[in-house]
């Protein structure tokens, strides 16, 4: 059973219980009432009739007429006039009836004592009265008056009261059950389409969001999915990216990985299996050499960008003429071997950074430089101010590139001229390892390049 329903059942049934005997409370204060009223009305009425009898037989007395023996005519008339509004009456001379109307009962013996009057209720065949019982003040002889006043009119005024508290309980319960359930039907609405959000996302579709109205403790609910839902998105999306490259990564490795190997094989099987002299035997070793200088290069460009992605930046103020010497100095070997001129020009007096990190950057890109450049030609690296923000510039006049390969050249083991870069020991994961430490600078590395004319690489820090 759903919780709407539980709640519209529950409901109900407390409603319909506490409405009910809340009809019993008022139908019971109301028949207790009416019959106090009842039997005020009746002392009332029959201390009148009893106080009127008095007077009369007085009367009757003092001419000297016997009562009993059938001068009892007068009481004819207070039968007649009260019998049309309800009331029966009965004259009791010591102990003896001497005239009544009462209907349906068997004679009533009176039990007042003088001075006092008695009430009681009765019950005969299924009819119900209102009995006085009164002794009247008449001289030597004691005559008792029975006043008996019918209930039927009251009992069938409080039965009619008591059905329309009940049929309006029933019209009230029946309103009351079709608004509840359309009401709860309503208000259930959000926490199904929660429910049905849930299963989708569980389902493997987090893009469902869930509709946001009003701005009551269900609506907060939904923002609270919505967002949750955002971060589960992101989070999944930010899984699959990186599953997808390490993926790409652990397919460029094993395919990078295997050309050296087979490589060096090859040449270790041909010098254990062929009869070769010395000058092949020497080829054959600095050919596995620079194989195995190569998978020693790729492992530690790997292991760098490893280092980079778990370790945190230490950043300090770096002198820019110093860093440019350095680097200088680094490639100075690479430089000389291609007849290539650094030149070397800044507007910067320093850039805060890991040295280290930052050196290694610009050793690679300026190292990419020299490959793509002719022998005899030039490199530039400069360091200006743009738009408030710290730039360091490579500029080359290589060959270029065209501009599909530009927003590739960042991913690991990418190459454009695949022939070349393993000819020069190149991996293709120094700028992938460029890129990664300027992310951890704050900084923006832009490549731009023409070709036959070369290329420009920048290093826009954000960041003081």
């Amino acid at each position: 059973m759903k919780f709407w329903q539980r709640a519209f059942l529950s409901t109900l049934l407390l409603f319909i219980f506490c409405f009910y005997i809340s009809i019993f409370l008022v139908s019971n204060f109301s028949y207790r009432t009416g019959l106090k009223s009842e039997r005020e009305r009746s002392f009332g009425e029959a201390h009148f009739i009893a106080s009127s009898l008095e007077r009369d037989i007085s009367a009757l007395m003092l001419r000297g007429s016997d009562i009993s023996a059938g001068g009892y005519s007068f009481f004819l008339a207070y039968t007649g006039y009260y019998q049309d509004r309800g009331v029966y009456l009965e004259l009791w001379k010591n102990d003896k009836l001497l005239i009544g109307n009462i209907p349906d009962l068997p004679p009533v013996k009176p039990s007042a004592n003088l001075g006092e009057q008695v009430s009681s209720i009765i019950e005969y065949d299924k009819n119900k009265y209102m009995l006085i019982e009164g002794v009247l003040s008449c001289g030597v002889d004691e005559f008792r008056l029975v006043y008996a006043r019918d209930l039927q009119g009251f009992i069938h005024d409080h039965s009619v009261l008591t059905r329309f508290l009940i049929i309006s309980g029933a019209a009230i319960t029946i309103v009351l059950a079709a608004g509840l359930f359309f009401l709860l039907r309503r208000l259930s609405k959000p926490i199904e389409k929660l429910d049905e959000a849930t299963g989708y996302i569980s389902g493997g579709d987090y893009s469902v969001r869930v509709p946001v109205k009003g701005t009551d403790e269900l609506a907060a609910l939904a923002k609270s999915f919505n967002s949750m839902a955002d971060e589960i998105e992101a989070k999944v999306h930010e899984l699959q990216t990186n599953a997808e490259q390490k993926q790409r990564f652990i397919d460029n490795l094993a395919h990078e990985l295997r050309n050296p190997l087979t490589t060096i094989r090859g040449y270790a099987e041909y010098m254990r299996n062929a009869n070769i002299n010395e000058d092949d035997r020497i080829a054959s070793i600095d050919h596995i050499v620079s194989e195995a200088v190569r998978i020693d290069v790729m492992t530690d460009k790997l292991l760098d960008l490893a280092l980079l992605r778990n370790n945190t930046l230490e950043s300090e103020p770096i002198d820019i003429q110093e860093l440019f010497a350095s680097v200088s100095d680094s490639l100075r070997l690479r430089l000389s071997e291609k007849n290539i001129r650094l030149d070397i020009s800044s507007g910067l007096s320093s850039v805060n950074g890991d040295r280290v990190l930052i050196e290694s950057m610009l050793v690679n890109l300026l190292d990419n430089a020299i490959k793509a450049s002719a022998e005899g030609s030039a490199v530039e690296l400069s360091g200006s101010v743009e738009n408030g923000n710290c730039a360091i510039q490579i500029h080359d006049f290589g060959k270029g590139m065209p501009d599909e390969h530009i927003a590739k050249l960042t991913e690991p083991f990418y190459r454009i001229d695949k022939a070349r870069s393993r000819s020069e020991g190149g991996a293709g994961l120094g700028l992938a390892l460029c890129e990664q430490i300027a992310r951890h600078h704050n900084a923006k590395l832009m490549f731009s390049s023409e070709a036959g004319k070369g290329t420009t690489v920048k290093i826009i820090f954000t960041t003081p």
